[in-house]
């Protein structure tokens, strides 16, 4: 395990990235990384032919920023003209879409907008056999009645996979709540992200400890790159950076 900051227990680190208390009382005796894998479950995540692939999260949490840096991602890994996934922003507002031609146009990524999901299903229609597609949902609210309805609504249409951002810095209660309710739209995995920018990580881990299994985590806000593969040491050694 890397070394503990100087003058602080694990306890001290465990509650400055406020980690819900059943869960710090899991981590703290013992060896973190031993304990990290023995509390979450890690999984990879790459595009498939058969099973769209549709990025949600709270908003401002980076899903379409994740998004585009799986689709770079592709291309640059199968290297040929026609390797290109089909992306599709599910938004009703042109702002999301333009986000994401703007970082994927240069990498030859058509970006298609669907105002609703009848809309996302028609351009499915349309795509290659083998065209893998990735989805970037609307926003949605947790805390208010109805407020998945959109999100689900694409899922049930397209039959797409859902993956979840969550950033690091967001409330862990929050977190708990944000997983806790995608995990209902059929959520099984989950990616981290702003682990560049926030210093408290404990929304990552509570989030994943309901059920979600880890990815990625994205540590920088380049669309090529800044991602890596989400493990037990990985959260061991960034547990210990905290102030000094």
């Amino acid at each position: 395990m890397e070394a503990l900051p100087d003058g602080m227990t694990l306890r001290d680190v465990l509650a400055w990235h406020v980690l819900p208390a059943p869960l710090a009382a899991v981590l703290a005796d013992g060896d973190l990384p031993a304990a990290l894998g023995r509390l979450l479950t890690f999984a990879p995540l790459a595009l498939e032919k058969g099973k769209p692939l549709a990025f949600c999260g709270p908003s401002g949490g980076g899903q379409t920023l994740a998004l585009a840096r799986m689709a770079v991602s592709h291309v640059l890994r199968e290297r040929h003209v026609d390797a290109a996934p089909l992306v599709i922003a599910c938004e009703a507002a042109p702002e999301g879409a333009a986000r994401l031609t703007a970082w994927l146009k240069p990498y030859g990524v058509p970006v298609f907008r669907a105002e609703t999901a009848e809309v996302a299903r028609a351009i499915m229609a349309h795509k290659g056999g083998a065209q893998p597609v990735l989805l970037d949902l609307p926003e949605g609210g947790v805390y208010t009645s109805g407020g998945l309805a959109p999100i689900r609504e694409v899922i049930e249409q397209t039959g797409c996979s859902p993956v979840v951002v969550v950033p690091a810095g967001m409330d862990a209660e929050e977190a708990a709540d944000t997983a806790a309710a995608y995990r209902q739209l059929g959520a099984e995995r989950m990616i981290a992200t702003k682990l560049d920018q926030a210093g408290r990580i404990g929304s990552i881990i509570t989030a994943a400890a309901c059920g979600l299994a880890l990815t990625y985590a994205g540590y920088s806000p380049s669309v090529r790159g800044g991602a890596a593969r989400c493990n037990a040491d990985l959260l061991a050694r960034r547990l210990m950076v905290v102030p000094a």
